[in-house]
């Protein structure tokens, strides 16, 4: 019951997960999470569960994409504030922030994170996610930040 209650909480404050990501995140391979869904909290499209009071949201998606890739160096995590999709602590004490950019938004995230840190709470880290290499050639960011593309989650620099 305390686990299924993790499960409820974390769609509750993330909003919604894939399958995987939740296989991944509370590290267990082989549950189908079917035990939340007696709840009238939570509902599943397709392999994605989503808390009743929330809709799916393709960026929290990729973001947990990242953070999953993450998982074995984590020490804990939160949603962040915006652009800022999750922040993240490793156990090696580093803050990371996962900002996730669209077609829409791309330029504006490009602008925000040129002018780190005054417009994005201070990390370590950025992991920067756009839709394409387009805008790498136009960020000039004070700290270090890996620049990756969707869906493939391709890393364009190291």
């Amino acid at each position: 019951m305390e686990d299924k209650l993790k499960v409820i909480n974390f769609l509750q404050d993330f909003g919604c997960a894939k399958l995987e990501h939740l296989q991944k995140l509370f590290e267990e391979k082989n549950n189908n999470f079917k035990n939340i869904l007696n709840s009238t909290m939570i509902s599943k499209k397709g392999d994605i569960f989503v808390h009743n009071t929330k809709s799916i949201d393709d960026k929290m998606l990729i973001a947990l994409d990242i953070l999953c890739k993450y998982k074995n160096r984590l020490s804990k995590y939160y949603l962040g504030y915006e652009p800022v999709v999750i922040t993240f602590l490793t156990k090696e004490n580093l803050l990371y922030h996962i900002i996730v950019a669209d077609e829409e938004n791309k330029k504006g995230i490009v602008k925000l994170v040129n002018t780190y840190p005054n417009s994005i709470s201070k990390a370590d880290k950025l992991i920067l996610v756009f839709p394409d290499e387009l805008e790498l050639e136009n960020i000039e960011c004070k700290i270090e930040f890996l620049y990756c593309t969707y869906p493939g989650y391709e890393i364009l620099n190291e």
